[in-house]
């Protein structure tokens, strides 16, 4: 395997044109918006001593967003490979075919072309390459991850919604169990945000990625862990993603350029905002509802942000675990539902049921019809949770039941 790339200081700088042709995103010291920047994925390569690329990829998504045709023009001039193995919530079956893929390759640059699925497999491709342990083993103990990673990460999004291009962790799934590889190595050494690579994304996965990064930018604006700076990315992101949403919800359509540009960049912006402050409890709730019944993932979030912004809104001291206090976290709530109420006319849970709706899926939980009996226990994993006790309300199980059923 090539020499260690990881180092900034020990890699060849990147090209002087991003930041002048391209838009810095904040939150990640080299993440960049633009139009066309995935066409400068080449140059990049270059630029950084790359002679293997491992692209890391869905079956459709790197042909669909045009990324293939981009990379068929100078693929020639390096050793290409590619892993095109990741399915939507990716299983560690998935994680350990990749690894295995990358430890018989040795690339110097690993690509995540994708979805939040296809980042967060290319994160863990890269990081578990060079491990000598098991990639199991080291989700459930980032002690035995001892190496540094030896290739270079880049990753392009092709989804407005998962912000995992600017984020250091990781979500794979074990035994229908969520585990989070979550390491300062798992950060991309470059971010190419282009809204072109959105505009082939069927309606569906286009409501559910701007659902998911609505739901991170208003879970970190209320996190127990925010502070001013993780606050302003919130907002910031908020500031970007309902307009555009609100535009698709009226229209029916994500085909806009501005609506693309929009959310892609305020999808970022809520990616940058989670990776100080992580999610709270829309996403802590959200993953037994992809575990068992396959929803997307954005779908499940959706699903419990609409009913935790009321909850949010009534907090009482007595159940309050932010530092704020519960008039803080009450003043949150209503910053975000002005915000909505600017940019669409209605609150955060109407514009979330039109979105749900438009892209075909239940537009409540109670759609759901979910049994009491065989949520109880995964409920009380979920509140147990990280993410859980990230949330500014100690919620009990009965709070989930009764929207729940």
């Amino acid at each position: 395997m090539s020499e260690s790339l990881l180092a900034l200081q020990e890699r060849p700088a990147l090209p002087d044109t991003l930041s002048a042709d391209l838009q810095p995103l904040p939150g990640h010291p080299a993440a960049y918006l633009g139009e066309g920047a995935a066409a400068r994925l080449g140059s990049v390569i270059e630029a950084l001593g790359g002679r293997r690329v491992l692209f890391v990829h869905g079956p459709t998504s790197y042909r669909r967003s045009g990324v293939g045709e981009l990379v068929e023009r100078w693929a020639g001039r390096y050793r290409v490979e590619h892993f095109d193995g990741v399915r939507p919530n990716p299983r560690i079956a998935q994680v350990r075919e990749g690894v295995a893929l990358a430890r018989r390759f040795g690339p110097d640059v690993v690509v995540g072309v994708g979805g939040g699925s296809s980042l967060d497999v290319a994160k863990a491709v890269a990081v578990l390459g060079a491990q000598p342990a098991d990639p199991l083993d080291c989700l459930r103990d980032p002690g035995l991850v001892t190496r540094p990673r030896s290739a270079a990460l880049v990753l392009l999004p092709t989804t407005a919604g998962s912000g995992s291009e600017m984020t250091r962790f990781a979500t794979v799934y074990v035994e229908g169990r969520k585990h989070s590889l979550d390491l300062a190595q798992a950060r991309a050494d470059l971010v190419l945000v282009d809204p072109r690579l959105t505009s082939s994304l069927p309606r569906r996965d286009s409501v559910a990625s701007g659902l998911d990064a609505l739901a991170q930018a208003v879970e970190s604006y209320w996190s127990v862990s925010a502070d001013a700076g993780s606050r302003a990315l919130a907002r910031a992101a908020l500031e970007r993603l309902l307009p555009p949403l609100a535009h698709a919800a009226r229209t029916g359509s994500f085909t806009d350029p501005g609506v693309r540009t929009g959310l892609a960049h305020g999808a970022s912006l809520a990616g940058a905002a989670i990776d100080l402050t992580r999610t709270t409890a829309a996403h802590a709730l959200s993953y037994e509802l992809t575990a068992r019944l396959g929803l997307a993932h954005g779908t499940a979030v959706a699903l419990h942000l609409d009913w935790l912004m009321a909850r949010h809104a009534a907090l009482t001291e007595a159940e309050c675990r932010h530092p704020e206090g519960a008039p803080g976290v009450r003043r949150r709530v209503e910053t975000v539902q002005r915000l909505a109420e600017e940019a669409t006319g209605g609150s955060v849970e109407l514009l979330v049921r039109r979105l749900l709706t438009l892209g075909g899926q239940p537009a409540g939980l109670r759609e759901l019809a979910l049994p009491a009996r065989s949520w109880r226990q995964p409920l009380t994993a979920a509140l147990a949770s990280n993410r859980a006790g990230n949330n500014p309300c100690v919620l009990t199980e009965d709070d989930v039941l009764r929207f729940l059923v």
